[in-house]
């Protein structure tokens, strides 16, 4: 059962990596023919995104031989957190297509949607071996009340990086003032509009499509049962 479970695995790594290099080869398409390397930054953003996916692995390997509560699996589970924003973080880079010029504005289009597609898979994925393990735990009912807190918290962490310009690393490296920024949208009232909008659009991209996903899961595992 445990081999299968990897081997599943090891297809729907393989799966994404290829269309990760395809996302390469779109990129240096559009670098070449727009005489630019302006999205460039994509190559590091998808990075980014498929840390969470590893943090989920080790994560995993984890709770096979340690409790949730220990420090090991806290750990991991608070780094995984930390970055998994990014994994979606990339619809967001749709913005500078009114900022760049372009040859063929639709290739960069599907260039830019094709990387946020793969990041938004390693999350959803990431987000769904996650709560596998938290029912396991848990089950449905809590399980599910913290998977959509993490989409919530996602949603917000998006805003944070898109409109006020921080990182993940940030809550390493500047905690106090990042604090200060999470905090000031529920008090400032020019900025709570922009924060809760944002929020709730990122939220409701991430849900729906989560749901589809679980959905989609529990029909191909009741075919498969009978």
């Amino acid at each position: 059962m445990l081999s299968d479970m990897w081997r599943r695995m090891s297809d729907i790594f393989l799966a994404i990596v290829i269309q990760a290099f395809i996302c390469l080869i779109l990129l240096l398409v559009t670098t070449l023919r727009n005489h630019n390397g302006h999205y460039l930054f994509l190559i590091y953003n998808l990075f980014l995104a498929w840390i969470p996916l590893f943090f989920t692995l080790i994560l995993k390997r984890t709770l096979n031989k340690h409790s949730w509560l220990g420090w090991r699996a806290i750990l991991i589970t608070f780094f995984w957190l930390l970055f998994l924003p990014n994994s979606f973080y990339i619809f967001t880079d749709l913005i500078h297509l009114q900022s760049f010029s372009s040859v063929d504005a639709l290739f960069d289009i599907v260039t830019i949607l094709l990387f946020a597609i793969n990041g938004a898979i390693i999350g959803m994925i990431s987000l769904y071996w996650v709560h596998k393990e938290l029912i396991k735990r848990l089950g449905n009912t809590w399980s599910g009340i913290i998977i959509t807190l993490i989409i919530i918290a996602c949603s917000f962490a998006i805003y944070l990086g898109r409109y006020l310009r921080w990182n993940s690393w940030d809550i390493l490296l500047n905690p106090l003032t990042l604090l200060f920024y999470i905090t000031n949208p529920f008090f400032e009232t020019r900025t709570q509009s922009e924060t809760f909008s944002t929020t709730l659009v990122f939220a409701s991209l991430i849900g729906s499509c989560y749901i589809i996903l679980l959905e989609s899961y529990k029909h191909i595992s009741f075919r498969t049962k009978s």
